[in-house]
């Protein structure tokens, strides 16, 4: 996915990272069917994007500081998300997968 829309999470107040969008079990098959081809596997995306239905669905995983409200910022990722691809209709599916103590 665009870096323009990865940046737009990160400007989001609270997110400390974005992990890749699909846990390593989830992305196994496609590394292993690489290294089986001679294919070098590529970096997984932190922001996945797919039309499905009529509609933009994203899936994000992410890392929130711990001085941050989880709750504020995952809603504040989402409003992020969709302003990015506004005007389509966007469903978003946003992880928490860590939360990081205060630097």
């Amino acid at each position: 996915m665009s870096t323009a829309l990865q940046e737009a999470i990160m400007a989001v107040d609270g997110v400390a990272e974005v992990f890749p969008a699909r846990n390593l079990w989830q992305r196994l098959p496609g590394r292993a069917a690489s290294l089986l081809h001679q294919h070098s596997a590529d970096a997984a995306p932190l922001v996945e994007v797919r039309e499905e239905a009529g509609r933009t669905e994203v899936t994000v995983r992410i890392g929130v500081s711990s001085d941050a409200r989880t709750p504020e910022v995952v809603r504040a990722v989402a409003a992020a998300v969709r302003r990015h691809l506004a005007p389509g209709e966007v469903a978003v599916k946003i992880t928490v997968v860590r939360i990081t103590p205060p630097s």
